[in-house]
Formats: structure tokens, C-alpha cells, sequence
């Protein structure tokens, strides 16, 4: 019993990590966009053109981050009508949840 239940804090201390990685890149985004007050400058602090540390934000924390969470929970291989068993990505959840007016959650058999 002792060894389960270790297995299990250690599993719970690893999906606290997950969601604490998301919440310090939230923060350090927020951070970069209480630089200024003004609207027309968050605008321009938003925009990778005028300020590439918002890239370097999104893609080198709040990216890798949103990716782990998302590997954490998502199943090895989603069944095809088609093809059968196929391998299983975050990318599918992000292609899922992007559709052009679909309003309909993820699937359970997704993630």
C-alpha cells in the first residue's frame, strides 16, 4: 500500500509541476504587459513586430508548457475509422478545439 500511494503523491507532485510551469509563463506574459498603461502600447507589446520578447514568451514558456500539460493527459494512440490505430498528438487537441464553428468540446476519446 505504501508504495502506491507514493506512486500516487509523486504522480500528483508532477501534475502540480504541469499546471505551475503554465501558471509562471501566464505571469511572466502579464509581467511584459504591465510594462505600460497605455492601450496603443500593450497593443504594440502584443505585436511580435514591435516587440519579439512576446515571441520568445509564447514560444519558449507558455508553448512547452501548454504541449506537457496537454502530453500529460493525452492517449498513446486514437482509433481511425479509416486507418485504424493511430498515433495521438497534442497537436490534434489544439486542431480540434480550432475548428471554424465547432462548438462541441474535445472528445473523451481524444484525450
Amino acid at each position: 500500500f505504501t508504495g502506491w500511494k507514493q506512486g500516487w503523491c509523486h504522480l500528483q507532485q508532477q501534475q502540480q509541476s504541469l499546471l505551475v510551469a503554465v501558471s509562471r509563463a501566464v505571469d511572466l506574459i502579464m509581467a511584459h504587459f504591465s510594462i505600460s498603461r497605455d492601450p496603443d502600447e500593450k497593443m504594440r507589446l502584443g505585436n511580435s513586430s514591435y516587440s519579439p520578447t512576446i515571441s520568445a514568451l509564447v514560444l519558449e514558456h507558455l508553448c512547452p508548457a501548454i504541449q506537457n500539460l496537454l502530453n500529460d493527459g493525452l492517449r498513446n494512440h486514437k482509433l481511425d475509422f479509416i486507418i485504424g490505430q493511430r498515433r495521438n498528438h497534442s497537436w490534434n487537441v489544439v486542431e480540434v478545439s480550432a475548428r471554424i464553428g465547432n462548438s462541441v468540446p474535445c472528445s473523451p476519446a481524444t484525450v
